[in-house]
C-alpha cells in the first residue's frame, strides 16, 4: 500500500469547520444581497450582524495564536496587536449595529465616522506591532535589498493612492471616504511589506493574503465603488472584506498545525512583492492615458506593457531557478557537513588507529585510538613509524615497507610489535595503502588494530602444538620438522631412553615420575651445545638434534648428559637415581626418518648390551 500523502493547506482549509462556516455564511449573504428580494433595512442589518460576527472570529483566532506555546516574544506581540485590532473593529461594528437597528435605512450603508476611527485605530495598532517586530540580523546586502523592495512598494502605494483619490474626485465622491479607504489599504500593505520583506514573519504568506485582499476591497469600496455602483454592491464588498480579514488568523492556525514537529519551511531569498506592485502600477497606466492617442502610440504602449510583463516574468523565473540552485547547493553542503561529522565521530570513537604517513615515514595525523599505545595523538605527529617497531620484527618488514612507500596504490598488511609508552610491546595488525597520488590525501593511510591477545593466544596454541606440555621440550612433530630442515647440511642425533624410570613411576607414583621427567629434560637441554634441539618423543623417550655437528661432538654431548644424570634427583625428600641408554648417529642428506631409525637402533643396542 503506497504511503498516504501529507495533508496540504488547501485540503485542510477546505475541511476546516471554522473556515467553512465563515466562507459559507459570507457567500450566502453575498448571494442574498446581489439577487435576494430583501429590502434595504434587512440588508443593512444583515451586514451589521455578520460584520460583528466575522470580526469576533478574528479576535478569538488571533488571541489563540498569541497564547499558543512555542512562540517567540516578538510573535506574541504581533498577534496581541492583531487581537487588539480585531477588538477595535468589533467595537466599531457594534456601534454600527446599534445605529442600523435604530435607523435601518440606506443612510447606514456607508461606514460611519466612529467605525472608521475604530478601524483606523486598529490598523495603527497592527502597524505598530509590525514596526516593533524584531528583525533577524542581516548583512549589508540584505539591508540594501530590503530598502529597495520597500521603496518599490511605497512608490507603488503612492501612485495607487493618488489614482484612487483622483478617480474618486472624477466620479463625484467626497474626499473623506477615499482618504480613509486608501489609508486603511496603505497601512495594511505597509505592515505586510514590513514583515514579509523585512525577514522573519510571524504570519505566513497564505494567512496574510486574505488580510491584504480585505484591505484592497476596502480601498475600492471606500474610494471608487460608491459613486459607480449601487448600495448592494457596497454592502457586498463590506461583508467580503470582514470575512476575508477573519480568515487570516484561522489560516495561520492551520499552517502551524501542519508544520508542527516538522522542519521549518525554507524562506525565499527574494520577494515577489515589488513585482506585484509593479504590475499594479502597470495595470493603472492605461486608465490614466488621455483619450485620442494614435494607433502607433497605442501599439507602442501595448508593446511596452507586454515587454514589461515578459521581462518581469522572466526575472521572477530566473530568481526561482537561482533559489532552487542555491537550496540544492545548501542541501549538498549540509549533506557534506553531516558526512564529515559522521566520519569524524567514527574516527574519534573507533578502537582502531588511523594515521597518515608522509613520504619520509613520519606520521602527520593520528586518531584518538593512539591512546591504546599510551600516547596522545599530538605527541606522535612527526614520529617515524620505523622507530616504534620492535627491532626483531623490523628486518623482515623493511623491504615490504620500503616498497609500500615508493609505490603509489600499493597495499601492505602485516603484524608487528609496537612500543608502548610504558616500555612494553603491543602486537598490532596494520593495513597500509599508499595514496600519495591522490591530491586530497597525499599520504600513506594506515589502519592498525591491537591483536596482542589474539597473537599471544595464537603463539600459545602454536607452542602447545609443537612442544611437550610437561617438559616444555620440542615434541615429535617439531623435532621431525627441524630434522628434515637440517639434514641436508649434516646433523648428529642422540636417541635417549631412560633406564629405571618404570620402577620409580610404579613405586612413588606418577607425580614423582613427572618430576623426574622434568629434571631429566632440564639436564638434557643444559648438556647440549648452542643451537641444538632437545625433544621428548613420548613417555621416557628423549632425543637431541645437533645441526652441522659430527659424531664426536654428539658423543661429547652424550657424555655430558650421562654425567648430569649421575647426580640424584630429589623428589619429596627422596633422592632418586636414574640412567639412560643413548644412541648416537651422524649423517648428511638422505632420509631424515631413516636417520632417526638408525639412532633408535643404536640406542637399543646400547640398552641390550647394558642388560647383559
Amino acid at each position: 500500500m503506497p504511503p498516504a500523502r501529507p495533508p496540504s493547506l488547501l485540503r485542510t482549509a477546505a475541511t476546516d469547520p471554522v473556515l467553512r462556516a465563515v466562507s459559507g455564511t459570507a457567500l450566502v449573504a453575498i448571494g442574498w444581497l446581489l439577487w435576494g428580494p430583501g429590502p434595504v433595512a434587512v440588508d443593512v442589518l444583515l451586514r451589521a450582524v455578520l460584520g460583528t460576527v466575522f470580526n469576533g472570529v478574528l479576535v478569538v483566532c488571533a488571541l489563540r495564536l498569541a497564547r499558543a506555546p512555542g512562540r517567540t516574544a516578538g510573535d506574541r506581540r504581533f498577534w496581541r496587536a492583531m487581537t487588539a485590532m480585531g477588538g477595535l473593529m468589533v467595537i466599531g461594528q457594534l456601534s454600527r449595529l446599534i445605529g442600523t437597528v435604530r435607523h435601518p435605512d440606506i443612510g447606514t450603508v456607508a461606514t460611519g465616522r466612529f467605525q472608521t476611527v475604530c478601524v483606523l485605530a486598529g490598523i495603527a495598532v497592527l502597524v505598530a506591532g509590525a514596526l516593533t517586530h524584531p528583525r533577524p540580523p542581516a548583512t549589508s546586502r540584505a539591508r540594501l535589498r530590503y530598502l529597495l523592495d520597500t521603496t518599490a512598494v511605497v512608490t507603488a502605494a503612492v501612485v495607487v493612492v493618488w489614482f484612487v483619490i483622483d478617480r474618486s474626485a472624477a466620479l463625484g465622491a467626497g474626499a473623506a471616504g477615499p482618504f480613509g479607504a486608501v489609508a486603511i489599504a496603505a497601512a495594511m500593505t505597509f505592515a505586510v511589506t514590513r514583515l514579509i520583506v523585512g525577514g522573519h514573519s510571524p504570519i505566513s504568506s497564505s494567512a496574510a493574503a486574505p488580510i491584504v485582499a480585505a484591505g484592497v476591497l476596502q480601498c475600492f469600496n471606500g474610494g471608487v465603488m460608491p459613486a459607480a455602483a449601487g448600495w448592494r454592491l457596497e454592502l457586498v464588498l463590506q461583508i467580503a472584506a470582514a470575512a476575508l480579514v477573519s480568515l487570516g488568523p484561522r489560516l495561520q492556525e492551520l499552517v502551524d498545525r501542519l508544520t508542527a514537529g516538522g522542519p521549518p519551511r525554507p524562506r525565499r531569498s527574494y520577494s515577489v512583492l515589488p513585482y506585484v506592485t509593479l504590475g499594479l502600477v502597470v495595470a493603472i497606466l492605461p486608465a490614466v492615458l488621455p483619450a485620442g492617442l494614435s494607433t502607433t502610440a497605442l501599439v507602442t504602449l501595448g508593446g511596452l506593457l507586454l515587454m514589461i510583463t515578459v521581462v518581469v516574468a522572466r526575472q521572477v523565473l530566473t530568481l526561482a531557478e537561482n533559489e532552487a540552485l542555491v537550496r540544492r547547493s545548501d542541501a549538498g553542503l549540509e549533506t557534506l557537513r553531516r558526512q564529515e561529522e559522521r566520519v569524524r565521530l567514527l574516527l574519534e570513537y573507533s578502537t582502531d588507529i588511523t594515521s597518515l604517513i608522509d613520504h619520509t615515514g613520519a606520521m602527520t595525523y593520528l586518531t584518538p585510538a593512539t591512546r591504546m599505545l599510551g600516547y596522545e595523538p599530538h605527541e606522535m605527529v612527526g614520529v617515524r613509524v620505523l622507530t616504534l617497531i620492535h627491532p626483531d620484527d623490523l628486518p623482515d618488514l623493511l623491504p615490504d615497507l620500503q616498497h609500500l612507500m615508493l609505490t603509489p596504490g600499493a597495499t601492505y598488511t602485516y603484524q608487528a610489535r609496537y612500543r608502548h609508552a610504558a616500555g612494553s610491546w603491543r602486537w598490532l595488525e596494520v593495513t597500509s595503502r599508499n595514496l600519495t597520488h591522490e591530491p586530497s590525501v597525499g599520504a600513506v593511510v594506515s589502519n592498525a588494530r591491537d591483536v596482542t591477545d589474539a597473537r599471544e593466544l595464537q603463539d600459545r596454541l602454536r607452542h602447545e602444538a609443537t612442544h611437550d606440555a610437561l617438559t616444555g621440550l620440542a615434541n615429535r612433530v617439531l623435532f621431525g620438522r627441524r630434522l628434515a630442515a637440517e639434514v641436508t647440511g649434516g646433523v648428529a642425533l642422540l636417541h635417549i631412553d631412560l633406564d629405571g624410570f618404570k620402577p620409580i613411576n610404579d613405586t612413588y607414583g606418577h607425580h614423582a615420575g613427572d618430576v623426574v621427567l622434568v629434571r631429566v629434560a632440564e639436564r638434557l637441554a643444559a648438556a647440549l651445545p648452542a643451537g641444538a634441539v632437545a625433544a621428548r618423543l613420548g613417555g621416557d623417550e628423549f632425543a637431541a638434534l645437533l645441526p652441522r655437528a659430527c659424531r664426536d661432538t654428539a658423543e661429547l654431548a652424550a657424555e655430558a648428559f650421562r654425567a648430569a644424570l649421575a647426580e640424584p634427583i630429589e623428589v619429596d625428600g627422596r633422592h632418586l637415581t636414574i640412567d639412560a641408554s643413548i644412541g648416537v648417529v651422524a649423517g648428511t642428506g638422505g632420509d631424515p626418518e631413516a636417520l632417526l631409525r638408525e639412532a633408535d637402533e643404536a640406542m637399543y643396542r646400547i640398552k641390550h648390551a647394558g642388560r647383559r
